[in-house]
């Protein structure tokens, strides 16, 4: 089983070193990555009227021709680095520049909003330029790299790899498009990354500007049923069952509730950490793969119910049995240090009103008991 996973941590390693080794491009707005032999999916269709093939990108750059709904033109494998904001029809685009050739051999710079079936989807526009757009030559080629490693996952080690590639490369895309965010006056939809990022669902926050990405653990489950091994199964129920609604993670697993936007509670007292004590404990066994993610899940459970700061939905009499029975259990996850935590927050439910610890919200009452 290791030994299987080094040798594809190692094709990785490879795949990801090559991708560092190619040159920069020559040019300020343009990636150029080596020609490529002519296919029936590099020629683009003409989708939308009134858009020209231009010398250079930008809509301040000279004609060359007019483009009518139906041409082709061959797509020359360059983009744009820089986006251009237009709005028709009342709605706001950022879209790159694609280099293409007619079908009279002329060459220029067209706005990948012509290729786009319908102005409201983006349908027919290449997701790969729209990538290789937002994010960079760099984050484009790692995107790549996940999709494939999710691609090849055929055994449980693969979909763990995959995984943990899919979760590293989230928390970097994330981070790109915060600082978008604010150096970008306008809004843009970003819901089509669903579709180029296997197994991530974006999600707009609250601001109405910034995206995060969710990890859908249904593709991997598809994925876990067919491989070979049992450790991702194993893992994946896990995952389900800390977020059983539609089976995505979000910012609150099922041990918290929720109230409204500025209150989240722990659900201490309904046996939901206790019961996913117990799974994370048995999952110890395949902690090789999933160490890492074993030990985050200890931390949000302990966090939870012993955590500065937390409230608690149910009574203090509902809070106090279940922490007993975690207590009693003596889970080998938890570790000496949690168990330690967990004794010091049974004495403080003792006397919560020493401590400032407040049960039972649900009721309404939002007292000390």
């Amino acid at each position: 089983m290791k030994e299987n996973l080094i040798r594809y941590s190692l094709f990785l390693v490879l795949l990801l070193g090559a991708g560092a080794c190619q040159p920069e491009p020559s040019g300020k707005n343009v990636n150029t990555p080596e020609k490529q032999t002519q296919r029936q999916e590099d020629w683009l269709e003409v989708r939308q009227p009134n858009f020209q093939l231009r010398e250079a990108p930008g809509n301040e750059a000279s004609p060359i021709q007019g483009l009518e709904p139906g041409e082709r033109v061959l797509s020359l494998g360059e983009q744009s680095t820089v986006t251009t904001h237009l709005e028709i029809g009342g709605r706001l685009y950022d879209e790159p520049w694609l280099l293409v050739q007619s079908e009279n051999g002329a060459q220029g710079w067209v706005y990948a909003l012509a290729f786009q079936d319908s102005l409201n989807t983006g349908e027919g526009f290449p997701t790969g330029a729209r990538l290789h757009a937002l994010f960079g030559q760099a984050l484009a080629q790692r995107i790549a790299i996940y999709e494939e490693a999710f691609e090849q996952a055929h055994t449980a080690e693969m979909v763990a790899q995959a995984m943990a590639i899919g979760r590293a490369l989230r928390d970097t895309l994330v981070q790109v498009l915060a600082l978008r965010a604010l150096e970008n006056d306008q809004r843009e939809s970003l819901f089509w990354l669903k579709e180029a990022i296997p197994a991530f669902v974006p999600h707009l926050m609250e601001d109405g500007r910034t995206y995060y990405l969710f990890m859908d653990y249904r593709p991997y489950l598809s994925l876990a049923r067919t491989s070979e091994g049992a450790a991702d199964d194993a893992f994946l129920e896990l995952c389900l069952m800390a977020y059983p609604e539609d089976s995505i993670e979000y910012f609150y697993p099922v041990w918290k509730f929720e109230s409204n936007e500025k209150e989240v509670h722990s659900l201490l007292g309904r046996g939901l950490h206790f019961q996913f004590l117990e799974k994370l404990d048995k999952l110890l066994l395949y902690r090789d793969l999933y160490g890492e993610e074993i030990g985050q899940f200890r931390e949000q459970l302990l966090n939870d119910i012993a955590g500065a700061g937390v409230t608690y939905w149910e009574s203090r009499e509902k809070a106090l049995t279940e922490l007993k029975r975690i207590q009693q259990a003596n889970f080998q996850v938890i570790g000496e240090d949690g168990q330690q935590a967990l004794e010091a927050r049974r004495r403080q439910f003792e006397d919560p009103g020493k401590y400032g610890i407040r049960f039972n919200y649900k009721s309404g009452i939002y007292e000390v008991e």
